[in-house]
């Protein structure tokens, strides 16, 4: 009786698989100089990568993976260490793809794929521009900084082509949600980046409805557009004692605690006050706030203090970071339709601005380290 029972299990274990006819992608290739390393392919999610297939390479190098094609597009990626190689899958495919393990991610081949060719274009160029910025960062070179502004301008139009090509495709989305440094390279508040990104997220909506990357650029296309809309008239009543006094736009925003602090109030209480723009759940906030806070250590008994607003949507998660910070946390219920985006001038987050003497100078910083030399100039 068990053999019985025993046969007819694996009977239909057999059927199952005999009648998976779910269509199928394959990827493969040859690693050269990986022996004994292991390849793994990875699910890109918007939470960590999940391993969805690994491989212990031999002495040839070669692997591969097949797998069941996703409902919507999927982003994936082969990781060697780490270096990895990004891929998308959206349809039935055989891509091959073969790379050595030393240059793995920057020197690889890819066939059977348009949109995998595209993003290996993307990449390389991605890589290009980050080196050419970094070397710029650490120079005083006007050339430098030049070469650097024009590469900037050069990849943006490739990549803007590249968008307008297929606007609805997955890779149109990986373009848009490139980064150099942390920094997008397209900016929702920047006027003729927001155009690009709006487009894409229009040819979405008509032709990638249920796709997850649709509402996210629906998102931060009405961002932009929000953002961008001009500032609307406002009535303000000014002391007439205090005309010339102030040359800043005044902000009134409640901390966590329920408070109100005008930043006019500030100014005229220190010496020296750092009116920074964030938003804590961008990625780059953590090690933001971490540099903000040793030069905070660093200054706050010479006259520095900073006021910190915060455009998070999520009022739990500013409740639970600015809870844990030294210095004066506003939040801006407004959002991106905050009024301040337009008059501040903010492109980009984070944008910070120096405040000295209650407004004698207003200093605009144009990163971290530009903010600590001018600091280092003002207090030294």
């Amino acid at each position: 009786m068990k053999r019985l029972i025993l046969g007819a299990t694996i009977a239909v274990a057999t059927l199952f698989v005999a009648c998976d006819n779910s269509p199928k992608f394959t990827i493969e290739g040859n690693i050269t100089n990986a022996d004994s390393a292991v390849l793994y392919l990875e699910k890109i999610t918007n939470a960590n990568p999940v391993v969805a297939d690994s491989a212990v390479l031999d002495e040839k190098g070669a692997y591969k993976f097949r797998h069941t094609v996703p409902e919507v597009a999927q982003f994936y990626r082969l990781r060697l260490g780490k270096q990895s190689i990004n891929l998308v899958i959206d349809t039935v495919a055989h891509i091959k793809c073969s790379s050595d393990a030393t240059r793995f991610a920057t020197d690889y081949t890819i066939e059977g794929s348009d949109d995998c060719s595209i993003m290996r274009e993307v990449d390389m160029a991605g890589s290009r521009l980050k080196g050419i910025v970094n070397q710029a960062l650490k120079s005083d070179s006007e050339a430098l900084h030049q070469a650097a502004t024009d590469s900037l301008k050069s990849y943006k139009e490739r990549m803007s082509q590249l968008v307008l090509q297929a606007p609805a495709s997955p890779v149109a989305y990986y373009i848009l949600m490139q980064r150099v440094n942390g920094m997008p390279v397209f900016s929702t508040f920047d006027k003729s980046d927001n155009r690009i990104i709006a487009a894409a997220a229009t040819a979405h909506e008509v032709y990638a409805t249920d796709a997850p990357r649709t509402e996210i650029l629906r998102n931060i296309a009405l961002q932009g557009m929000a953002a961008n809309r001009p500032a609307k008239q406002q009535t303000i009543e000014v002391d007439a004692e205090k005309v010339g006094e102030v040359n800043f736009v005044d902000i009134a925003l409640y901390d966590l605690a329920g408070n109100l602090h005008k930043l006019s109030d500030l100014a005229a209480d220190k010496k020296v006050v750092l009116l920074d723009f964030t938003a804590y759940a961008l990625e780059y906030s953590p090690a933001y706030n971490i540099a903000l806070n040793k030069i905070y250590e660093t200054y706050r008994s010479k006259g520095l203090d900073i006021y910190q607003v915060s455009f998070d949507t999520d009022l739990n998660h500013w409740q639970t970071v600015a809870d844990n910070l030294p210095w004066t946390c506003v939040h801006d219920a407004d959002n991106i339709y905050s009024s301040l985006i337009p008059l501040y001038d903010i492109q980009s987050l984070p944008t910070c601005y120096i405040i000295v003497d209650n407004g004698n100078r207003f200093l605009r910083p144009t990163d971290v380290d530009d903010l600590k030399q001018k600091l280092a100039q003002i207090f030294n």
